[in-house]
């Protein structure tokens, strides 16, 4: 867990309860924009913010502890005394400060939200590119503050023209139900992550277009920016091209040429590339570039009919025998 990570999704939720809770404003007025600055800034990380560590159930919490402040305020009538606004100049300026915060709290809530819209291109569905298990969006929707691959669409970039086709990507871990992703505290042993070795298996019924392997999978967060896709395999799936990348060294069980259908096993997933920890990195795209693989035409892309956006967990059920 980084510094950053600490201080934005534990240190400031947990800050701005105990304000709420301890040191409420005195006036209904007052206490009312303390309250709801609080609340915008709990909602905005919540669906702006990775919750991968702390896990996804953590935001609950504090919509939970929020909840009970204020009804514990109400239940005091805290909200019909001391009349609108009864504060020092200090406390005043502390409460405009809560509200620049709930101002931008708000304004992540909403392009968050905004990014769940599932876009107005091209889009294609696919099957689940993995076997049973639980899996969470670290980057998917439809605007940056979801999806950071999207930065890649800008043509003004000479540097991006190569990535464009994976505007559109999806990353993903593999977690356990409660949300844990690794053993122990920041490893850098990438076997350590439960996405590490988890089965990659194919989206669509196609043919195995290009393979790349052999490149290590690196140490965390060390990334290598010289093979910035890491091992990957690109499927042909007769319209469009499927590529998943970041896979684990010596893991790919295909060659260009072969017929695969979809669940058929590709290989597993890796921390390979410019990966700052194991993930699998997927993508559609019309067009495979011989010179830059990476470089086709973006298409959105959809999993089983739904559009995965950040923090969505993806379960995918054990088959019943009949």
């Amino acid at each position: 867990m980084s510094l950053m990570v600490m201080l934005t999704q534990i240190v400031l939720p947990v800050v701005l309860l105990v304000w709420l809770a301890r040191f409420p404003a005195r006036g209904g007025l007052v206490l009312g924009v303390q309250a709801l600055s609080v609340a915008s800034v709990l909602v905005g990380l919540g669906l702006a913010a990775l919750w991968v560590m702390p896990p996804f159930w953590v935001p609950y919490l504090y919509y939970g502890g929020f909840l009970f402040i204020v009804v514990r305020h109400l239940w005091n009538g805290r909200f019909q005394r001391d009349g609108l606004w009864q504060v020092s100049a200090g406390q005043t300026l502390l409460v405009l400060l809560g509200f620049a915060l709930g101002c931008l709290g708000g304004y992540m809530a909403y392009m968050a939200y905004q990014g769940r819209a599932l876009p107005a291109v091209e889009t294609v569905d696919i099957a689940p590119p993995f076997g049973p298990g639980t899996y969470l969006v670290a980057h998917g929707g439809s605007n940056a503050m979801v999806n950071v691959h999207l930065k890649t669409l800008d043509t003004a970039l000479e540097r991006f023209r190569p990535w464009r086709g994976q505007s559109r990507a999806l990353d993903i871990f593999r977690i356990s139900p409660l949300g844990i992703h690794k053993h122990g505290w920041l490893p850098s042993d990438p076997a350590r992550y439960t996405t590490f070795g988890t089965p990659v298996l194919a989206p669509c019924d196609g043919e195995i277009a290009k393979v790349v392997d052999g490149l290590e999978d690196m140490p965390v967060p060390v990334m290598d920016r010289e093979h910035m896709a890491g091992n990957y395999v690109a499927i042909n799936c007769g319209q469009f091209f499927v590529i998943l990348a970041h896979l684990r060294k010596g893991s790919v069980s295909v060659s260009a040429g072969d017929r695969v259908d979809v669940g058929g096993f590709l290989g597993e997933m890796g921390n390979s590339g410019n990966s700052s920890e194991p993930h699998l990195h997927v993508h559609a795209q019309r067009g495979l570039p011989e010179q830059a693989a990476f470089g086709g035409e973006p298409l959105a892309l959809t999993v089983d009919d739904a559009f995965p956006v950040r923090n969505d967990r993806i379960r995918v059920a054990v088959p019943v025998d009949r």
